[in-house]
């Protein structure tokens, strides 16, 4: 008996804890009205950032995409002067300026080229290839490479190219 008298207090939390008669506790209103302020004030910040970070992720698609676009016209420069150096066309001639518009993921896509003379360089022929490339504008035409009222660019691509008139 007195081992049992040395056990019984730690098994008298567990009956009363189990009082059918005792009253539950829950939230207070105060502490429920408290919570909910946290909550309204968290979520809005918590969507902003969200938001945030989608505006941020379209524009690095958009500006991979526009990169894409000016290498696939610096390409395109390149195969032609290719060409030229082949002599399979033979009146082909490097543009100083040139502008077109290409669909590229479902977008319409601006580019303008220009050429630089390379007059500080010690041998004659080469040249720099500047192009710049928009988000075409849906109901507004952009016009020709001097549209600077217009976006900024989205991509801007150098490249150096030999000119085969004069090498």
């Amino acid at each position: 008996m007195d081992r049992f008298q040395r056990s019984a207090p730690s098994f008298l939390p567990l009956i009363r804890a189990k009082d059918p008669h005792k009253r539950a506790r829950g939230f207070t209103l105060l502490e429920t009205m408290i919570a909910l302020m946290i909550v309204a004030v968290a979520l809005p910040a918590l969507v902003t950032l969200v938001m945030t970070q989608l505006d941020g992720s379209a524009a690095i698609r958009d500006k991979t995409y526009a990169y894409w676009v000016a290498e696939n016209q610096l390409t395109r420069i390149r195969l032609l002067q290719q060409q030229k150096m082949l002599k399979a066309i033979p009146d082909y001639t490097l543009p100083t300026q040139e502008s077109g518009e290409v669909e590229m993921a479902g977008l319409e896509w601006h580019w303008e080229m220009r050429t630089v003379d390379m007059e500080s360089l010690p041998v004659k022929g080469f040249k720099r290839v500047e192009i710049a490339v928009r988000l075409k504008e849906s109901g507004s035409r952009i016009s020709g490479p001097s549209s600077d009222g217009d976006a900024p660019a989205l991509a801007r691509l150098n490249g150096y190219i030999g000119d085969p008139r004069e090498l």
